[in-house]
């Protein structure tokens, strides 16, 4: 792939002073007197702008805003951040961006969801960040963007997130959909590591960590929050390299530059200092290939093992055409008479009789094996299964015609066709 020049910026704070009575009905009167009394001599609105020239000398293609575009979430600094986002775009530059604390300051600009209002999310099925918490984007051929909101309208005294059991269950389910040979870059508000002071911190960011762990190809992890810069390498851990651009905004503040191709990040960590200046630089590289390389074998059995027990048979629209045709039902008459809906996504009805899929015969037939869903021509090639070895293995337990003893050696190749279906 060609190499895309991504600036990571965060925490603009982008402030305007309100002396309206109307602020002390809400959190927005403790911001102010703070605007006043501190950060308005620490955060500059113009500081931001100036990154303009810069990244159009040094030939930036994407931007990734962190969060907190504004200082007390009003409608005037929102305005002021449109502008720059704008200006950004303007200079052919695609823009990505999550709310932050700041931006969801208060209960109502929580509850209006006023961030989306004045930057909407991208429509990206099946999720979308301000309905669920987070979206995905191809950025390249190799990469993959996740975007998420942690942000929720927080005590008094408090600027924690929230990592709630909803938003991580949709982002296992959207982690399961990308495929596992991508490098993915995680873009959240807040770092999932605790805070030194508890009312900053990302509430459940434990929770987060484990799903982060449990996917290897989580490769990037971009932050911010604390107002400092962090380049921490976790791989050897097994969580992701994390990036924490610093305070932007601020008067002496920061941001990352990064040169990014299959293999390599080339970063460069930039400070203002009358102007912007670079600081730091470093090299990482990703691996180009994952655990399956080599191939794996497997060989459907017929034992319809695999259709037995709990679980969920999901459908897309491809599913429900071909289904409907081979029932000669229309697709509202199939769709009633087979289906449920679970959450936000459609699933065949099980047996009534059993836990069995409903069109399991004997134990061992498919009734619809010509026109059987997507997700059972494709198994056991998920991404669920292939992000490590230990999640192959724990599907091997479950299917007797993984590395079955007449198993032919799939290749790489195939797998990589069968995961892009």
């Amino acid at each position: 792939m060609n190499q895309i020049k991504i600036a990571h910026i965060s925490d603009l704070h982008f402030s305007r002073f309100s002396p309206s009575p109307a602020q002390f009905f809400s959190k927005r009167w403790l911001g102010n007197l703070n605007l006043l009394l501190n950060r308005a001599k620490d955060y500059v609105n113009e500081r931001p702008f100036s990154l303009l020239p810069t990244f159009k000398e040094k030939g930036i293609t994407h931007v990734i805003i962190s969060g907190d575009l504004t200082t007390t979430s009003s409608k005037q600094e929102y305005k002021i951040a449109e502008k720059f986002v704008e200006a950004l775009k303007e200079a052919g530059m695609t823009v990505f961006m999550i709310p932050g604390n700041h931006d969801h300051y208060t209960k109502k600009a929580d509850q209006n969801k006023i961030f989306y209002e004045s930057f909407p999310s991208p429509r990206r099925k099946p999720f979308s960040i301000s309905a669920h918490g987070v979206t995905s984007l191809p950025l390249t051929e190799e990469w993959h963007l996740v975007l998420m909101d942690t942000t929720y309208a927080s005590s008094l005294i408090s600027s924690n997130g929230f990592f709630s059991p909803i938003v991580e269950q949709n982002l296992k389910s959207l982690l399961t959909k990308i495929n596992p040979e991508e490098n993915i870059i995680l873009v959240n508000h807040f770092p999932f590591f605790q805070h030194d002071i508890p009312r900053r911190r990302l509430i459940r960011g434990e929770k987060l960590q484990e799903v982060i762990a449990s996917h290897p190809n989580i490769q990037l992890y971009l932050h911010g929050h604390t107002h400092r810069r962090t380049i921490a390498d976790l791989r050897p851990n097994n969580l992701p390299l994390i990036l924490d651009s610093g305070s932007t905004g601020h008067r002496q503040g920061s941001w990352n530059e990064l040169h990014l191709d299959a293999t390599t990040l080339d970063l460069t960590v930039h400070q203002w200092d009358e102007k912007w200046k670079a600081i730091d630089h470093q090299t990482f590289s990703f691996k180009s290939k994952p655990w399956y390389q080599n191939g794996l074998r497997f060989k459907c059995t017929g034992c319809g093992k695999c259709c037995t027990k709990k679980g969920y048979v999901w459908l897309d629209e491809d599913d429900i055409q071909a289904l409907s045709k081979h029932f000669n039902l229309s697709e509202n008459a199939f769709m009633k008479k087979y289906t449920r809906n679970c959450g936000f996504d459609l699933a065949l009805l099980d047996n009534p009789n059993s836990d069995d899929c409903i069109f399991l015969k004997d134990k061992k037939f498919c009734e619809v094996y010509k026109a059987r869903p997507k997700q059972c021509r494709t198994f056991p090639w998920w991404p669920q299964n292939l992000t490590s070895i230990d999640e192959w293995e724990k599907a091997k337990s479950e299917c007797e015609g993984i590395d079955h003893e007449e198993a032919p050696l799939i290749p790489f190749s195939k797998i990589k066709d069968e995961l892009e279906k």
